[in-house]
């Protein structure tokens, strides 16, 4: 640990992650630099500085998250929980639990409902990028995971994974449906109904991370970490889809959609309840946001609106003048394949730089890997 003289610089950075007000996360660097181990009891102070209550932990001010009900002078404590990518986050204990750890009894369980209680908060936590997942389904790793599995019955289940990823080339909307269905949000839908999975759609992500998870007999860690942080980002993203303020005016979900010889696409979808609808008794448009990253094209995102069914806008972001150039002249080509498919192109733009805060971002760039889709799909 550190003493508190060595951490007063840090109160001036940027060093916590305050999600809609739940519980505090800290970077990587702050993590080192705090001396946070995952496990460990800490007992902040708490203060009351110019006017709202902080968290003081070694001298770094902390905003209190409002929905805990604490006052000044209290010290709870907390618990550090560290993530696959050196994050730590905050989750307040009992005393009894806390006294437990401070005996060395680290590995007492805690009490059922407060370990979901934990789980939910981490999941609540995550940020949107999906950088788990992303870099899971990078060209290549599943591969290398396939060849360090030992187990055959291990192997077969990360070969039926990669089976289920599409060629850039082979993208339709058929594709794409079953893409959504293998995300492992519908097949727990149809599951809770009663329903039949069709067999032709394949084990879902989600299952076949959970299995690689519970029969991997003792894989590296770093593929634990990669394994385990791929599924908590597509829980995090369910559960996130329940309590996000939107949730109950918007319909809303979020993928990541893979392909076998590129980068990940991330993709998100909304359209505004019914009670939200357009004007004059008009259903909303759905609203479909595309992200991805490649030494190709750079970073490109795009964002369509579909109102009435056949009106299609499309506005186009790219960080690269050539790719800028390159779209705008595929646009007629682009108006006249949606006129075949009987979609009519009501607006389309085409932006040189980054967009505007609220679409999606896509997780940290891998390097060289991965090409866009082809723009004139």
């Amino acid at each position: 640990m550190i003493s508190s003289a060595e951490t007063s610089p840090l109160s001036s950075r940027a060093a916590v992650i305050m999600l809609e007000g739940r519980l505090p996360m800290f970077e990587a660097p702050a993590v080192s630099a705090l001396g946070l181990k995952d496990g460990q009891v800490v007992r902040p102070s708490i203060e009351v500085r110019d006017g709202q209550l902080q968290l003081v932990l070694q001298g770094l001010l902390i905003p209190l998250p409002p929905q805990l009900r604490l006052v000044a002078g209290e010290r709870p404590p907390w618990q550090v929980r560290l993530d696959a990518n050196g994050r730590a986050t905050l989750v307040l204990v009992s005393e009894s639990s806390a006294a437990a750890i401070a005996s060395g009894d680290a590995s007492a369980p805690l009490p059922e409902a407060q370990q979901a209680a934990s789980r939910l908060q981490q999941l609540a936590l995550r940020p949107s990028s999906m950088a788990g997942l992303t870099a899971l389904m990078q060209p290549g790793v599943l591969t290398t995971l396939l060849q360090a599995a030992s187990q055959p019955e291990v192997a077969a289940q990360i070969a039926q994974l990669m089976r289920q990823l599409p060629q850039t080339s082979q993208l339709t909307p058929e594709v794409l449906r079953r893409a959504l269905r293998q995300g492992g949000w519908t097949q727990e839908a149809s599951l809770a109904r009663g329903d039949s999975v069709s067999a032709r759609d394949g084990p879902d992500t989600k299952s076949l991370l959970r299995t690689l998870l519970s029969e991997w007999a003792q894989p590296p860690a770093s593929v634990r970490a990669l394994l385990q942080d791929s599924l908590d980002d597509i829980e995090s993203r369910q559960l996130q889809a329940v309590v996000d303020p939107s949730a109950g005016r918007e319909l809303s979900l979020a993928m990541i959609l893979p392909f076998a010889d590129a980068e990940p696409v991330q993709l998100r979808w909304s359209q505004a309840r019914d009670g939200q609808a357009g004007s004059e008794g008009t259903p909303s448009p759905w609203v479909v946001d595309m992200h991805t990253r490649s030494s190709v094209f750079g970073e490109v995102w795009l964002r369509t609106r579909i109102s009435r069914g056949t009106q299609v806008e499309l506005v186009m972001w790219a960080e690269r003048a050539e790719v800028v150039a390159q779209a705008r002249a595929a646009g007629p080509s682009l108006i006249a394949w949606l006129d075949e498919a009987g979609l009519r192109m009501a607006a389309l733009q085409v932006v040189h730089g980054a967009p505007p805060p609220g679409i999606e971002p896509a997780g940290p760039s891998s390097g060289d890997l991965g090409r866009l889709v082809d723009l004139r799909a």
